[in-house]
């Protein structure tokens, strides 16, 4: 099996998404429970933003609510009320502290050396327009993706976990799905969905979540230097 084109998934997977939210969670929030970790509030805060952004999608719910409702919800799993105006100033917290964001360690060394052996690379990203498209021109991602392969739910129309983005995708790149790999860290969003699709997927599973479905991933790695290795074994 040999591929044509490599995609990753944005937050997350290219860059630290944590240690912002971290910094900002204690920059506003005070006397979290210890049952609370940065870790546990934050995969909380993903699960909450995930299942909430298919009703934004569905335009049952605004992107102003939808930012303040994913933190309310998660800090109330944990017993922790903040109100509508609360988290509204931790949206504007974590939006500066997302100013600074890094790619993981791996990335400038790994998509030069896919690019290098002749993959084309592209990025599949949930989010408004200007606020991903900022971060992936901030991580200096367009030096190796070309702007062609970047795919923004807002500007396509659907966004994960529903497969019709995937199908989207490989239509414009052309490609049939069987040639495309898709690498991502969340397991709805990053693993099911492409995979319905009919490409193949890598789960980034750096923040050791459980598989939520019986779909197999073609690996699953905690480490992205691993890619290297999986995709020269597959061509």
């Amino acid at each position: 099996m040999a591929f044509s084109a490599i995609f990753f998934d944005l937050d997350d997977t290219l860059h630290d998404h944590l240690k912002p939210f971290a910094n900002a969670l204690h920059e506003c929030v005070l006397n979290l429970p210890e049952s609370a970790s940065d870790l546990t509030l934050y995969k909380e805060f993903r699960r909450m933003s995930d299942l909430l952004w298919e009703e934004y999608s569905s335009e049952k719910l605004g992107l102003e609510e939808l930012r303040a409702q994913r933190i309310m919800f998660a800090l109330e799993s944990f017993g922790v009320r903040l109100s509508f105006i609360e988290a509204l100033q931790f949206q504007e917290q974590y939006e500066k502290e997302l100013s600074s964001l890094t790619l993981f360690p791996e990335v400038p060394t790994l998509l030069p050396r896919l690019k290098a052996a002749g993959f084309k690379l592209g990025i599949i990203t949930n989010g408004p327009v200007g606020h991903q498209y900022n971060k992936i021109r901030t991580l200096g991602l367009l030096e190796y993706v070309d702007e062609e392969m970047i795919f923004i739910s807002d500007a396509v129309g659907s966004a994960k976990p529903d497969p019709q983005i995937f199908h989207y995708v490989s239509e414009k790149a052309s490609l049939p799905p069987e040639d495309l790999l898709y690498i991502g860290d969340t397991w709805a969003n990053d693993i099911d969905a492409p995979i319905k699709a009919g490409w193949q997927a890598i789960w980034f599973n750096h923040r050791m979540r459980k598989s939520e479905t019986s779909v197999q991933p073609l690996a699953e790695i905690n480490q992205l230097s691993s890619i290297l290795t999986i995709v020269n074994t597959n061509s």
